[in-house]
């Protein structure tokens, strides 16, 4: 009944829209806030924070100023 382009143009359409839809997706999870590793990262700070407050904060500030 239709070409064979026909069915090339409905894969293309296909391809564009889940193409999109990818992206949106990319976009809500950037939206969305920081990730697990951050919160992990933000909740063992405050944790550290609570068991021994000066001590552990000096480790873990000279932690994130260590050169990487």
């Amino acid at each position: 009944m239709y070409g064979a382009w026909y069915g090339e143009v409905l894969a293309r359409e296909r391809q564009e829209r889940l193409l999109e839809e990818a992206q949106e997706r990319r976009l809500a999870r950037m939206v969305a806030g920081p990730g697990l590793r951050a919160r992990a990262a933000r909740r063992l700070f405050g944790l550290a924070l609570l068991l021994e407050r000066r001590e552990t904060w000096q480790a873990v500030w000279e932690r994130l100023e260590a050169p990487r």
